[in-house]
């Protein structure tokens, strides 16, 4: 019993001296960890560059580079609301107008965010804690590799993680110390962050709420509280204000948010989706550049009236207000599946995996600190500090606040990634308190924290539908390969693909019909188009497909069947209306000419970008 007890008393004595030596030498630790911080950064863009992915841009990298660059040349021309957030895409404008539309000097900037991001989660950890928290939890950001690999690619993660830190040091800061200035600057931080995240929109008007309340409570005067408020107001505005003039003056709707939360409910909410996180569906392409616009003709198809994106947008929320009405038993099962997905320790990535990319950029297969690691001690710190300040109690409240958007519409790493700001200060905490408790021999609050990280890493690991699923990223790494000209070892990826016989197998599946039948295989081309299933969503151009088979063996009007009814599930595809009118031409020019009026229709929905 003595040696057990000299033992904890050793270990005790030990994390004092560490904590003695980060306060000596905080002078010289902070810049050391954000040196630190910066090599890495470098070190993993230069083995990204050896690889295959360096220098092809996946979907929103490319989305955002061609509209930063027809921002740059003068030539962007929309007269719809946005319908991605339009931050990312002005800000990289600013830099090609500077230099040039090459993305290294975006991944350049990414890293300068990434290195800012990890500063002010010091900054955080202090004003929260102590300085040594805010080190230690430095150390963490600086550590944690979904951060150093969304600081060496070319999407927004990186610009949303850092004003959200920004944001979140503010906050703090004011909760703090009143500060007019910096009541100024959060509020501008929170509007900027609103036009790289728009689920950002819940927090705008909790904040103010917060730090009047906490002006209230610390008896300043109402002079004080009011000029708050306005400077508030102020700072929100300007942020804001360009991009709600804009909107404005090209679509005369006063539009806070992008246009597109309403298809992106739907899309996190459809029932017939079984997995818990993001599908594409059948009737509008998993392309950005297409998915928005096909949900708005789809829209409009089903009302019979041509919609606004906004219009459509509400049209897409009543439909899943009203599929919970209808199915609240399968609807509430959903909510269910996407919370345990929120709190799951999988990095399910829209783009990118990041242990299937380490494959590929070894730097990644070192074992940095992952979300598995820092959730539960996380939250448990979160959970005993959350009574004991006004400060833990708002960090929680953002936390849940910002939780409960992901878990309405979908959760991935990089939807996720803001909310390791709160997550990595409070483990910190946490275990600073552990070690505080067994100091004191608090048994009692030493089984709390203790029964409380374990019950969220046992949720983390809970099995989930879907989960572990990397059918896509073979299906990534195969349009890669072929885009490079690597025919044969793409096949063999989309081979892999496809026998894994999940969701995204329908793509691996199009793809090698496409290959065979490129090669003249037909036969193993219709075997393949034969593998998707009616309701998936690759069923459009799967019948696509079969309608250019038909065309090839001269089967005409089996090539019309086959179109038509691609168009039946997808009613927003313009090639399809173009391959039609051509054929009609010959036998029926008068169809001919209906087929290319509904094209032009179409057509005038696709003036986004």
């Amino acid at each position: 019993m003595g040696k057990k007890k000299n033992q904890v008393s050793n270990k005790i004595r030990f994390t004092e001296r560490i904590t003695n030596l980060f306060d000596k030498h905080s002078n010289l630790l902070l810049p050391a960890i954000l040196f630190l911080a910066l090599i890495l950064r470098i070190v993993a863009i230069l083995d990204l560059s050896n690889s295959d992915y360096f220098n092809f841009l996946l979907w929103d990298e490319k989305l955002y580079h061609t509209w930063a660059t027809k921002i740059a040349d003068g030539t962007f021309q929309s007269s719809s609301v946005y319908e991605f957030a339009p931050l990312p895409a002005y800000l990289m404008a600013l830099i090609y107008k500077i230099l040039s539309s090459d993305i290294l000097y975006i991944r350049i900037l990414n890293i300068i965010f990434g290195v800012f991001t990890c500063y002010l989660v010091y900054l955080i950890g202090k004003e929260v804690a102590n300085r040594t928290t805010g080190l230690v939890a430095c150390l963490i950001a600086c550590l944690y590799k979904p951060f150093i690999f969304y600081s060496i690619v070319p999407l927004k993660t990186s610009l949303s993680v850092f004003l959200f830190a920004l944001t979140i040091y503010l906050f703090v800061s004011v909760l703090n110390k009143n500060s007019m200035l910096k009541v100024f600057l959060l509020s501008t931080a929170i509007g900027l962050m609103l036009s790289v995240r728009p689920n950002c929109v819940v927090i705008i008007p909790f904040m103010p709420l917060v730090i009047l309340w906490n002006i209230y409570r610390d008896k300043f005067s109402l002079k004080i509280l009011t000029a708050n408020f306005i400077l508030y107001i102020a700072g929100l505005s300007i942020s804001i204000s360009p991009f709600m003039i804009r909107n404005y003056r090209v679509s005369g709707e006063f539009a806070l948010t992008t246009s597109q939360s309403g298809f992106n409910l739907y899309l996190g909410n459809n029932l017939q989706n079984k997995d818990p996180y993001y599908h594409p569906v059948p009737f509008a392409s998993s392309s950005p550049f297409e998915q928005g616009i096909q949900f708005t003709i789809e829209a409009s198809r089903r009302t019979n009236k041509r919609l606004s994106p906004r219009e459509a947008s509400s049209y897409w929320t009543h439909e899943v207000i009203k599929t919970a009405l209808e199915q609240p038993a399968g609807f509430i099962w959903k909510i269910c599946q996407k919370t345990l997905f929120f709190f799951n320790q999988f990095e399910k990535g829209d783009h990118y995996h990041i242990g299937f990319v380490s494959n590929f950029v070894r730097f990644f297969k070192f074992p940095f600190l992952s979300f598995w690691l820092i959730f539960p001690l996380g939250m448990a710190g979160m959970a005993v500090s959350i009574v004991r300040s006004r400060k833990s109690m708002a960090l929680s409240a953002i936390f849940l606040l910002y939780a409960l958007t992901l878990i309405a519409f979908f959760t991935n790493t990089r939807y996720r990634l803001p909310m390791l700001i709160i997550l990595i200060p409070f483990a910190v905490i946490g275990i600073n308190n552990l070690i505080s408790y067994i100091k004191n021999r608090q048994f009692r609050k030493i089984g709390i924290y203790s029964a409380m990280a374990i019950a969220f890493l046992v949720i983390e690991f809970l099995p989930i539908q879907g989960t572990g699923d990397m059918t896509a990223y073979y299906n990534t790494h195969a349009i890669i390969l072929d885009s490079k000209g690597f025919k044969d070892e793409a096949i063999q990826y989309w081979e892999i693909s496809s026998r894994m016989n999940k969701a995204p197998s329908v793509f691996a599946n199009l793809s090698l019909a496409g290959k065979y039948y490129s090669k003249g295989d037909i036969q193993k081309a219709v075997y393949c188009l034969d593998k998707i299933p009616d309701d998936s969503y690759a069923a459009a151009l799967k019948y696509e497909m079969i309608g250019d088979i038909m065309m090839h063996r001269r089967q005409i009007k089996k090539a019309i069947t086959a179109y038509e009814r691609s168009l039946v599930i997808n009613s927003g595809q313009r090639r399809i209306r173009i391959k039609l009118s051509r054929i009609y031409w010959s036998i029926d020019k008068k169809r001919a000419l209906q087929e290319y009026e509904k094209f032009e229709y179409i057509s005038s929905f696709y003036k986004v970008l």
